[in-house]
């Protein structure tokens, strides 16, 4: 009896070992699987080109590839099939196999979202300035049949432990990140239906931001006016805002917190201003109320689009001319003729009237290639997603439900648009005329520190190093200003922190529904300055997880960015502690936190 007991344990040693040889090899599987389709998701660039899906094809299908081989190895492994009359691991076999058929039926929606939008390329080009409404419409169908494909194969991982309740709770973050995307994206192409006039003819006023002069955005120096007529994209005007000079203020009302940060420098008054604060809906309204007063027509929306957002453009519709210059400009050159050779050798004193329209002019070239040529809707509206989440593109309408769109999925929202009580914005402001901003590089370094009572101690410090040439003449880019006492060359950073709602910072009022502290910096040319905020969160830990939202300034060249967290005595998982790179994008840092 003793050698039949030995002989029946080694035996299940034996059977258990290959099950766990053959678990392990459908883990296998299942991962690569999940990494490929997770890797499409997270560079939605691959989608503007016909190369680029070409390359997604081939992932998703190795990823099919990759699944077939975890059902058949599930089926046919006889040890996997013994654990079915063994209490508790029948539930592991059946969750393993629901888990191989959800990322099945998921990787087949994102093949025929691929084969839609392969089809919707070839019939929705923009051809001429006709905006092609019905291709559009029908991609907002597509992306709701997709998400609501993938919203149910997000099940409860209850009675599912180790590999397979580890394999299901990273399938249903990738489900859930996947239709989280795919409703946003839905939202926002059936609002850009209305938005791009399908409803009705629409104006809008195109607020060009120049990244030489950082407010919030870069500073508005020049402007465009559009019109979508007839579905069709037609060029009205375009010219410098001092073309649009207030005497008196627009009657927008500002929130008590913009007006005691903001106030002073007449946001409602002057162009130039009307972007520092971080809430984009209330620039949006103030440039249109601005419009309306000094032209006495109304605008439906407004568009503010940066030298980067240019660029996006510019990579669609290719090179562009300007009046009076030789050189084309593109998206690779464009920051540098804009932000730089645009002002080289100009006196201080010197007429600014036809340099200051160059920016305009680059983007009325844009206009004008739209409406004379044909594109690729899909690649144009993905360049200009990318440019939206990068802060490069913002969308304002005076449609409360599109509105209410651009700001949930981040096209046109202040930063506390989501998450507020966990965000954080930083933003460098020019606190002098001159267009220094092309030489100035700032960094932000966050350390993070996680108290025994689940507070979080986040102390931000921002540098800024100032390469403007030491001892430069006296310029319209470099300064004199006229209006501070800066030296040729030197640096007003005006440092401005968002920190989160409910959170405690030094001299903090409320704006932008966050908490904002700001200094000015004086940096001289060829100088270096750091300054160290201090931002005490309460109860940070929520739900086991500590959680950081992080919104960039829009600036020419994307700010450093490192963030490290220390918690001692805490048990932290979930992503390493130190993230580093560049802040291109709004992103969020989550940890899973116990004692």
């Amino acid at each position: 009896m003793l050698a039949v007991l030995c002989v029946l344990g080694l035996g299940l040693v034996v059977v258990a070992a290959l099950g766990y040889n053959d678990l392990r090899q459908v883990r296998s599987n299942l991962s690569g699987a999940r990494d490929t389709l997770q890797q499409s998701i997270d560079d939605p660039r691959l989608l503007r080109t016909s190369d680029g899906r070409a390359q997604v094809r081939t992932q998703i299908d190795a990823a099919i590839a990759s699944l077939g081989s975890a059902r058949h190895r599930v089926h046919h492994s006889l040890p996997l099939s013994v654990v079915q009359v063994v209490p508790g691991l029948k539930t592991q076999r059946a969750g393993l196999l629901t888990l191989v058929d959800d990322a099945g039926t998921a990787a087949a929606g994102a093949s025929d979202l691929l084969d839609q939008i392969d089809s919707l390329v070839s019939r929705s080009q923009l051809r001429d300035g006709e905006v092609p409404v019905d291709g559009v419409r029908e991609l907002n169908r597509d992306l709701v049949l997709v998400a609501d494909r993938i919203r149910p194969l997000v099940r409860p991982t209850s009675g599912l432990w180790g590999p397979v309740g580890d394999a299901r709770r990273k399938f249903d973050e990738v489900a859930t990140s996947s239709v989280r995307r795919l409703d946003q994206g839905a939202e926002a192409v059936k609002a850009a239906t209305t938005f791009l006039g399908a409803d009705g003819d629409r104006r809008y006023l195109i607020a060009v931001e120049n990244n030489a002069e950082m407010r919030d955005q870069g500073s508005v120096l020049q402007y465009v006016v559009v019109r979508f007529s007839g579905r069709r994209l037609v060029f009205e005007r375009n010219g410098s805002v001092a073309d649009l000079a207030l005497t008196t203020p627009a009657p927008t009302p500002l929130p008590p917190g913009t007006e005691q940060v903001f106030g002073p420098i007449q946001p409602t008054l002057l162009w130039q201003s009307v972007n520092a604060s971080a809430d984009f809906p209330l620039s949006g309204r103030v440039m249109s109320d601005m419009y309306r007063q000094t032209t006495g027509q109304g605008v439906d929306g407004v568009i503010a689009v940066d030298v980067p957002g240019l660029a996006a453009l510019l990579r669609v519709v290719g090179p562009v001319a300007t009046p009076g210059h030789a050189e084309l400009v593109s998206a690779d050159n464009v920051g540098q003729i804009l932000l730089h050779d645009q002002y080289e050798g100009v006196a201080v004193d010197a007429p600014q009237s036809a340099r200051r329209e160059r920016l305009g002019d680059v983007t009325r070239g844009v206009i004008d290639r739209l409406t004379g040529g044909s594109f690729d809707a899909v690649a144009l509206g993905r360049e200009l997603g990318d440019a939206a989440q990068g802060g490069h593109l913002r969308l304002w309408s005076q449609d409360a439900s599109e509105q209410d769109v651009f700001v949930r999925t981040g096209l046109g929202g202040a930063p506390a648009a989501s998450n507020p009580d966990r965000t954080f914005h930083m933003a460098v402001e020019n606190g002098t005329a001159t267009k220094l901003d092309y030489y100035v590089k700032p960094s932000v370094r966050q350390e993070v520190e996680l108290t025994a009572q689940g507070a979080a101690v986040v102390r931000t410090t921002v540098s800024v190093d100032n390469r403007a040439p030491v001892d430069a003449p006296p310029s319209y880019a470099f300064g004199p200003d006229g209006v501070t006492q800066a030296k040729p060359g030197d640096y007003v950073a005006w440092m401005l922190l968002w920190g989160p709602a409910g959170s405690t910072q030094q001299g903090s009022v409320g704006e932008s529904g966050l908490e904002l502290s700001q200094h000015f910096v004086p940096v001289a040319a060829g100088q270096h300055r750091e300054l160290t905020f201090e931002t005490v969160i309460p109860h940070a830990v929520r739900d086991g997880h500590l959680e950081l939202r992080l919104v960039p300034q829009a600036r020419a060249e994307p700010v450093d960015l490192q963030v490290h967290l220390k918690a001692p005595g805490w048990h932290i998982g979930g992503q390493p502690t130190t993230w580093q790179g560049p802040w291109t994008k709004i992103f969020s840092l989550r940890w899973s936190a116990s004692r």
